[in-house]
């Protein structure tokens, strides 16, 4: 909006923003793209259990493509 760049969205975050022309939602066509996703957390509290099924969700390997081992071992230490 500020003629800063791109950024990957969810469609639902700018819907409106689309509507009214603010911004613009161009093609994606790169069958390799993947998105690196870090979570990080206090190891010393308690987590809730949404939290535990988000990081949960987080560490599960998807169809494109799995976790190295060391990434899912560290990641699912909870």
């Amino acid at each position: 909006m500020h003629g800063l760049g791109l950024s990957l969205l969810p469609k639902t975050t700018v819907t409106a923003e689309t509507q009214n022309g603010q911004l613009a939602i161009l093609p994606l066509d790169y069958p390799n793209f993947k998105l690196n996703v870090q979570l990080c957390y206090h190891t010393k509290r308690q987590l809730s259990m949404p939290m535990k099924a988000f990081v949960q969700l987080m560490c599960r390997p998807t169809p494109h493509g799995l976790h190295s081992p060391e990434q899912a071992s560290t990641a699912l230490l909870l």
